[in-house]
């Protein structure tokens, strides 16, 4: 019986021990943030227009570095004379506050007023060019439900002026 206390008094002492591990943030810690924010609006204007207004489910910022959206990021975007042009869809998001850009992640879908939608899992939205790009694989529907594929693509916030690299295309209509 004195062998077995004195075992369980030895391994309480190696447990409480500390060690230079302990000094590693563990994963908990390395996802917090210095700013959390639930249900957050962001708005971005551009010569007293607004341009984007996102929404998100929740922001997340260190100082000194991009905001973090993340569940249900929904951006809508204007043009120069304030009218809405396209809505997008995104499991998350980045933006950076310097610049105003913003680039969406997961399960991306911009659908423009016009009826044309555009699905990847990466989308770059440039404010200072007013362009969305990406690098990865697109689907592109038009209005008339003709669909291209591709890996990347280039094109303005309502969709109008595209471009997809590397396409491939299906369509429904009868070619004659």
């Amino acid at each position: 019986m004195k062998y077995f206390q004195g075992i369980i008094l030895v391994l309480l002492i190696i447990g409480c021990t500390k060690t230079e591990n302990d000094n590693i943030p563990n994963e908990n810690e390395k996802l917090l943030k210095d700013h959390e924010i639930i249900k957050p609006q962001i708005v971005v204007y551009r010569k007293e227009r607004k341009v984007i207004n996102v929404t998100s489910e929740k922001l997340a910022k260190n100082n000194n570095e991009d905001a973090l959206l993340s569940g249900n990021v929904v951006a809508d975007f204007f043009d120069d004379d304030g009218n809405h042009t396209s809505l997008m869809l995104s499991d998350s998001a980045m933006i950076n506050e310097g610049a105003n850009n913003f680039e969406a992640f997961s399960n991306v879908v911009v659908i423009s007023d016009s009826g044309l939608t555009l699905r990847t899992e990466k989308l770059f939205w440039d404010n200072r060019y007013k362009l969305i790009t990406s690098k990865d694989s697109v689907l592109f529907t038009t209005e008339s439900k003709d669909t291209l594929q591709g890996i990347g693509f280039e094109s303005d916030m309502d969709l109008s002026n595209w471009k997809i690299l590397k396409p491939t295309g299906v369509t429904g209509r009868v070619i004659k």
